[in-house]
């Protein structure tokens, strides 16, 4: 919030690209494949995780101070292009025109009241229990070994996750019970190919229950198709 305050102050003289910004592209791109909601809330939006700074606590009191929305909207722009070190935002998820149209909507929506209005509002916010899924499988690390294409991740450590009919359940097993035991216990059934003592054992201490659960109906919705 710190980091925020003095790049309010730095910004608040008015600076600005002075193009104009799609604002439903910005929508678009945050709640969806720019998966900015997956971390941040944003009650416009629909979303909720709180892996990243609440942008409506961290914007919405300077917008009703009188900060204008333009220069909120250089602020984000900057901390996209800009993540701070050992972030767990990464760099380039959104560019150029596409950077400011999310930048833009974010300072539009951040701490304000009532719905989106307009073709803003007819985005829709995103599938709750696919957000929240998602959230948690970029936030928890998965998807640095696992290839999933609605998550947009693509390394190839531990099996891919985009076909999980064919994961090589045990024979009788659910897929829920085969994904659970196969975070909690990971080497409890390996996928051939893929040697043991690869993935932590240690999910049990890193997710409570509902996360759990919640981690385990995004990937049977996303990848048991």
């Amino acid at each position: 919030m710190a980091a925020v305050a003095a790049a309010l102050t730095g910004l608040a003289a008015g600076c600005g690209s002075g193009d104009e910004s799609d604002l439903v592209n910005g929508k678009r791109l945050f709640t969806g494949e720019g998966r900015c909601g997956n971390c941040h809330v944003l009650a416009r939006a629909g979303t909720r995780s709180s892996i990243g700074p609440s942008l409506d606590a961290a914007f919405g009191q300077s917008r009703s101070d009188g900060l204008s929305a333009r220069t909120v909207a250089e602020v984000v722009y900057d901390q996209i292009l800009n993540p701070r070190e050992n972030s767990v935002m990464p760099k380039d998820l959104v560019t150029g025109q596409d950077a400011r149209d999310v930048a833009a909507y974010v300072a539009q929506a951040a701490g304000g009241s009532g719905p989106d209005e307009g073709g803003v509002a007819e985005r829709g916010a995103p599938d709750a229990t696919a957000a929240e899924g998602r959230a948690l499988f970029l936030g928890k690390g998965c998807g640095g070994c696992h290839i999933l294409s609605d998550a947009k991740t693509g390394a190839s450590v531990g099996p891919q996750l985009n076909d999980l009919r064919n994961a090589g359940t045990v024979k009788g097993q659910q897929l829920t019970d085969y994904l659970r035991q196969a975070i909690l216990d990971p080497d409890a059934n390996l996928v051939p190919g893929f040697p043991g003592k690869l993935m932590p054992s240690d999910y049990r201490k890193k997710l409570t229950d509902s996360e759990l659960d919640s981690l385990i109906a995004y990937l049977v919705q996303v990848g048991g198709k």
